[in-house]
């Protein structure tokens, strides 16, 4: 019973504290944490986004709100409601509990390799990176339900933009760095994705194109045309 009590009181704490990185980041991230204890955070917070969206998901289909597409394509094969519960709830899932966290892991090992390695910003190891990626998503998790509702989808994008203003200050916190330090490494990543990126889009693009086009100095035969009889 004592343990069963300590574990709600650690959820409602880790739920308590995600909340209040809306507010407080700079006071909420300074608790250090390893790999183990950021994901175990991740995914207390991850469950409950993902009940909410499943829930708003639920209701709004329920109320017959159902993205035009799945109507003129699949209402020839199968129930158009069971259909979206089903995208609604294998989408959802995978979302929350398994691109999201792979998603964390890759852009703390990149921030990681060029704050520390490249620009030698700070000198903490992998995983005070991983935890400040991971505390920064709080608002993604929580609040992922509004980009069901049209009208509220706007205001999704501001927590967006206010996860990159808790990443900054995470990253300051747990590297023990100033923010001015954690905002140029982050800004060096995000140029350095960007452009890697658009040079890969570059090169493939153009490799393509050389595949479907023949060279200006290809020869072709042409043959004599039979004369008709």
């Amino acid at each position: 019973q004592f343990n069963l009590l300590c574990g709600k009181m650690t959820y409602a704490q880790d739920v308590k504290r995600a909340w209040n990185l809306l507010w407080q980041p700079g006071t909420e991230s300074k608790k250090s944490m390893d790999i183990s204890s950021a994901l175990k955070f991740y995914y207390k917070i991850g469950i409950l986004g993902l009940i909410a969206f499943l829930v708003v998901g639920a209701l709004l289909i329920s109320a017959g709100i159902v993205p035009s597409g799945y109507r003129t394509i699949m209402s020839q094969f199968v129930n158009v409601t069971y259909f979206s519960f089903a995208v609604l709830f294998t989408g959802a899932v995978l979302y929350f509990l398994i691109l999201i966290p792979i998603s964390i892991a890759i852009n703390a090992l990149i921030i990681q390799a060029i704050g520390k390695y490249l620009l030698n910003s700070w000198r903490g190891d992998y995983s005070k990176t991983f935890a400040a990626e991971t505390l920064s998503y709080s608002p993604i998790l929580l609040f992922s339900w509004l980009m069901l509702i049209p009208i509220l989808r706007s205001l999704f994008f501001i927590f967006v933009i206010w996860q990159a203003v808790i990443l900054i200050i995470a990253i300051a916190t747990q590297q023990k760095v100033s923010r001015t330090n954690a905002f140029v490494a982050l800004l060096a990543t995000w140029i350095l994705v960007v452009a890697f990126v658009v040079l890969f889009l570059m090169f493939t693009s153009a490799a393509l194109l050389s595949l479907f086009t023949l060279p200006v100095n290809s020869s072709i035969t042409v043959l004599p045309a039979i004369p008709y009889r």
